[in-house]
């Protein structure tokens, strides 16, 4: 996978804290391990919903069109 992920502890308030922690992390991966991360965000949303993540589909729907005049 990339670069090995290191774990930090951070207490303090909110407003103190590091905006982007893991950027760096995220950066030096692959589209792929990427793509499976956002995957396994979207896998979980779905199961804290109480929805099969079999019934997911893409949106299809076109707002307009509109012919492109060269």
């Amino acid at each position: 996978m990339g670069a090995e992920r290191k774990i930090e502890v951070w207490y303090g308030r909110l407003e103190d804290a590091e905006r982007f922690p893991d950027l760096a992390y995220w950066q030096s991966q692959d589209d792929n391990a990427k793509v499976n991360a956002a995957w396994a965000l979207i896998e979980d949303a779905y199961l804290l919903k109480g929805i099969d993540i079999r019934e997911s589909r893409l949106q299809r729907t076109v707002a307009s069109l509109q012919r492109r005049e060269d």
